[in-house]
């Protein structure tokens, strides 16, 4: 009698194993998504504590990723390289390493932007730029609570899922009346 696997079994083993797969891999897709919009947060809340350091400083918001060199760095330990995006200085670009220790395709785009509402003057903000969900980060410079809007259905859904991971410091760096946007200098 010979020992071994009849077709039969290992096409029952190749089921069980896709099924397996088809429960795993979107698990892990959403794992892998989630910790990088978590890292870019992280990175958006550092750039939150240079906008104000130069605030401080400067007694206005600095106007590009330039000014802000100075007080900010991306941190290494977040596995991503950035970069300026080529003639727009308020633009930075964002990506992470991959197993093969090269950047990845895609990314983000960080963004400072000014004049949004006279409550936030100033506002971070990181759109995903490729990847499986297509949404934004929005992280107001004063009250340190970073949004995740949806931009499509599929990005609605991760950010729905994502909210609850986003916390509210409870720190407010600057009084809203000395903030400004860039160029604007205030007057005794």
């Amino acid at each position: 009698m010979k020992k071994g696997f009849t077709i039969k079994a290992l096409l029952v083993l190749v089921v069980v194993i896709a099924c397996f797969a088809a429960v795993a891999f979107p698990r892990y897709f959403w794992e892998k998504e989630k910790a990088r919009a978590l890292a870019t947060d992280a990175i958006l809340a550092d750039a939150e504590i240079a906008q104000d350091s130069f605030m401080r400083i400067n007694g206005q918001f600095a106007a590009d990723w330039t000014e802000l060199s100075r007080y900010f760095s991306v941190p290494a330990i977040l596995n991503v390289t950035a970069r300026a995006v080529e003639g727009t200085p308020t633009e930075l670009y964002l990506a992470f390493m991959g197993p093969n220790g090269k950047p990845e395709t895609d990314g983000y785009i960080l963004r400072l932007e000014y004049g949004v509402s006279e409550q936030e003057p100033a506002v971070l903000s990181a759109r995903r730029i490729g990847g499986r969900f297509n949404y934004r980060l929005l992280r107001p410079v004063l009250s340190g609570q970073t949004v995740c809007q949806g931009q499509d259905e599929k990005g609605k859904k991760f950010c729905a899922m994502l909210a609850p991971y986003f916390v509210r410091e409870q720190i407010r760096f600057v009084p809203a009346a000395q903030s400004q946007a860039p160029g604007v200098s205030s007057q005794n």
